[in-house]
C-alpha cells in the first residue's frame, strides 16, 4: 500500500523530470577564491551520474570553478510560459562539479550528449584548448511549483515534502 511519501514521488517526479528535460540552459551560480559570488549560465546535457557543460576558461565563472568547487545550479520556467513571475517554476540544486579529463570515456559520453542535444557546435567546442566539460553532480535541491508549493529534492530526483512553517504571512496593521 502506498503512504503519502510514495504517492508525493509518483506525482512529482514525472513532473520533475518533464520540466527538467525541456529546459536546455542552467543558471549556475559560482565563487570566486575570495569570495565573490558570479552568476551565469551554460547549456547542458544530463546523464545518469549528472549534469554535463562545456564552459571556457575564458569565463568568469570557469575560473571559479577552477579554484572554488562551491557551485548551486538552477532550471528556471521561461518568463512568457509561466503564470505569475512572482511563482515561476524552478529546479535548484547545490552540487559537486567534477572537472572530467579529455579522452576518456567519461569525456566522450558527456561530449556525446551534448552533441545529441545541441549540434555541431559542441564538437567545435570540445576541440579548444580553453573549454573544460564539468560534470555538475546534483546534492540537494528543491522543486518550487508555486506560491506554497516547494519540495525538496534529492540529487537522484527524490522528493519530500518541504514544510514551510515559516512561510507567507500578512503584514500586521498599524492602523
Amino acid at each position: 500500500m502506498f503512504d503519502k511519501q510514495d504517492r508525493l514521488q509518483g506525482r512529482l517526479e514525472p513532473e520533475i523530470r518533464e520540466f527538467r528535460d525541456a529546459t536546455h540552459t542552467l543558471v549556475l551560480a559560482t565563487v570566486d577564491g575570495e569570495g565573490v559570488p558570479n552568476v551565469s549560465y551554460a547549456p547542458f546535457a544530463l546523464l545518469e551520474d549528472g549534469y554535463y557543460i562545456l564552459i571556457s576558461e575564458m569565463a568568469r565563472h570557469t575560473k571559479n570553478l577552477l579554484v572554488n568547487p562551491k557551485i548551486s545550479l538552477m532550471m528556471v520556467e521561461d518568463e512568457q510560459a509561466c503564470r505569475n513571475l512572482f511563482a515561476r517554476k524552478r529546479l535548484t540544486f547545490d552540487a559537486r562539479p567534477e572537472r572530467v579529463t579529455r579522452d576518456t570515456p567519461e569525456w566522450q559520453a558527456g561530449i556525446g550528449a551534448l552533441h545529441a542535444r545541441f549540434d555541431d557546435t559542441v564538437v567545435g567546442l570540445s576541440k579548444l584548448a580553453d573549454f573544460h566539460l564539468f560534470r555538475l553532480v546534483p546534492l540537494k535541491g528543491l522543486f518550487v511549483k508555486g506560491f506554497g508549493k516547494a519540495f525538496a529534492v534529492s540529487g537522484d530526483d527524490l522528493v519530500d515534502v518541504l514544510h514551510l512553517t515559516d512561510g507567507h504571512r500578512s503584514v500586521a496593521s498599524t492602523g
